[in-house]
């Protein structure tokens, strides 16, 4: 995403505010990246300073949410790259359900859950590239197509194709499981597939 000149510092959204807004989606979209156990706080907090160098270099992107989802995504990508450098052995896109687990006071729902978590976690890190960066930003950032679109540098109609793509992908790999709990745990209100996710099926 290029960023304009900002015109007016006054009228800027606080940065700080959005990532509190926004924090949900964020570490939804690292841990889309980098796995369950990815530390979002460093990735996070690395996000917010580049951001804030960004603007304090006096330029301002046209769509903050996006830009903020775009830098942090690239980060954590960045991160992967780092940790696969250091530890070829152990590959990062590994999901060990058992890590997935939580402490739940009823064992026979709380494994059912963690099992279906680690296998949505799971396809999720299959998917490809392009078509992960467009579903966490539509899942994850919660953004329209057109706001996807403009954030990845691509038509509307290839984010469209890479989401039903993913979609796809996801049912394939996750046939048998219930069909909410595949979508990565983050804002409830940016949790389900909207009208466009399913035209886009």
């Amino acid at each position: 995403m290029t960023p304009d000149h900002r015109p007016d510092a006054a009228a800027s959204p606080d940065l700080a505010e959005l990532f509190r807004a926004h924090a949900n989606g964020l570490a939804g979209a690292v841990r889309g990246i980098l796995g369950r156990q990815a530390d979002t706080q460093e990735i996070l907090q690395e996000a917010f300073l580049k951001a804030w160098r960004h603007r304090a270099a006096g330029a301002e992107p046209r769509d903050v949410v996006a830009w903020l989802f775009i830098i942090t995504m690239n980060l954590a990508k960045d991160a992967r790259r780092r940790k696969a450098r250091r530890a070829a052995h152990h590959p990062i896109e590994e999901v060990d359900p058992m890590q997935l687990q939580g402490k739940d006071p009823e064992p026979a729902a709380g494994a059912e859950r963690a099992e279906t978590l680690a296998a949505a976690r799971a396809a999720i890190h299959t998917l490809s590239e392009p078509e992960k960066e467009v579903f966490l930003l539509r899942t994850s950032a919660g953004l329209s197509f057109d706001q996807a679109a403009a954030a990845l540098g691509i038509p509307v109609g290839t984010a469209k194709t890479r989401m039903r793509a993913a979609l796809g992908h996801l049912r394939s790999r996750l046939r048998g499981f219930a069909a909410t709990e595949w979508i990565p745990a983050t804002d409830p209100r940016h949790s389900a597939p909207t009208r466009d996710d399913r035209r886009a099926r």
